[in-house]
């Protein structure tokens, strides 16, 4: 294994270690990514592709929480239909934190397939829960009221293109 850089240049290293099958030599190598910062962020979205092992996602999804660099929001949101529901919870509490910013990229990953995705409308939800956006309240209640319903899931879609729509032309 190579020897990592603590210089905030090189976290290939550290990316390597997440991939350990020993658990405090992983929670070691997240936190020198989270405080290399954003430099370590196109590493970890990489991370958090499906072909990588769950325990590398879990790690990558955390540290990008911690770092919280908007780039990650896209990725985020694919990472809320992870086969690991822990990975999934993860990319939910992340883009929680970033509210509004979130909105957008979410909201689009709805109205394209929402309708199809059981996790993706879980994890939107647990995004969206609680959150408030004053003159958005009341497209924001709607699509959590869809998000709500398992009987008709393509109400997801439109209550998320409504709300786009309304965010597009308000801001």
């Amino acid at each position: 294994m190579k020897k990592a850089k603590d210089n905030g240049k090189d976290s290939t290293a550290w990316m390597d270690m997440l991939a350990s099958k020993d658990g405090m030599l992983r929670q070691k190598a997240r936190e020198a990514l989270v405080k290399l910062g954003k430099p370590a962020v196109p590493s970890l979205i990489q991370a958090l592709k499906p072909s990588q092992p769950d325990q590398v996602r879990w790690e990558a999804a955390k540290a990008l929480s911690a770092i919280g660099d908007v780039r990650s929001i896209p990725a985020l949101v694919d990472t809320l239909e992870d086969r690991e529901s822990g990975v999934a919870w993860l990319a939910a509490e992340a883009l929680h934190h970033f509210n509004q910013v979130a909105w957008v990229p979410l909201l689009q990953a709805l109205v394209e397939r929402g309708t199809n995705s059981v996790p993706l409308r879980q994890g939107a939800h647990h995004v969206l829960n609680k959150q408030e956006g004053n003159r958005f309240n009341d497209v924001l209640a709607a699509l959590l009221k869809a998000l709500e319903s398992k009987t008709v899931p393509e109400a997801t879609a439109v209550a998320a293109l409504a709300f786009l729509k309304r965010v597009e032309t308000e801001t």
